[in-house]
């Protein structure tokens, strides 16, 4: 009778340390993984733009989308006026709408960044276009984007290529 309760507590014991490493190996990923998100934080003046992200194209794709985030730390707000980048002829700022069950994207002038505001560029709204591509986007690949504010000047940011989730 005994044996059978030492061996069960012993059982328990291992069963917390197992539990008490996973929970430790989990608490270490988050670390890391927050360690890579805090590395892919781009900052000019008062702005800070991350997670820029594009998807991998096919081998005949002419254009892609970027997206990322922009937050403007400032008490005044600030605009993106334009882009570039050496895999494409040209760089925008599009808009997309549905009007009557029709997407519709539309060249934007700026993209308005309002103080103490987090402004999503992603699928389905704000989004920048890579029009005339250079060559194909392929995953795990970096490529640089140039983004000009009014206020904050030029930025330039690396745009990770990974699939959309």
């Amino acid at each position: 009778m005994l044996s059978k309760w030492l061996l069960m507590l012993c059982g328990l014991a291992a069963a917390n340390a197992q539990a008490q490493a996973n929970a430790q190996a989990q608490a270490n990923a988050q670390a890391q993984a927050d360690a890579q998100a805090q590395e892919r934080l781009f900052q000019a003046g008062l702005i800070q733009v991350g997670d820029v992200h594009s998807a991998p194209t096919p081998p005949v794709a002419g254009v892609a989308a970027v997206y990322l985030s922009i937050t403007n730390h400032g008490a005044k707000a600030d605009s993106l006026m334009s882009l570039a980048s050496p895999i494409a002829e040209k760089v925008e700022i599009h808009s997309s709408t549905t009007t009557q069950g029709v997407m519709q994207m539309r060249r934007v002038e700026a993209l308005e960044c309002p103080p103490g505001v987090t402004v999503k560029v992603q699928p389905g709204g704000m989004h920048i276009m890579l029009i005339n591509l250079k060559h194909p986007l392929v995953a795990g690949s970096t490529f640089p984007l140039s983004l000009k504010f009014r206020d904050a000047g030029m930025l330039v940011v690396q745009v990770s290529v990974k699939p959309l989730e």
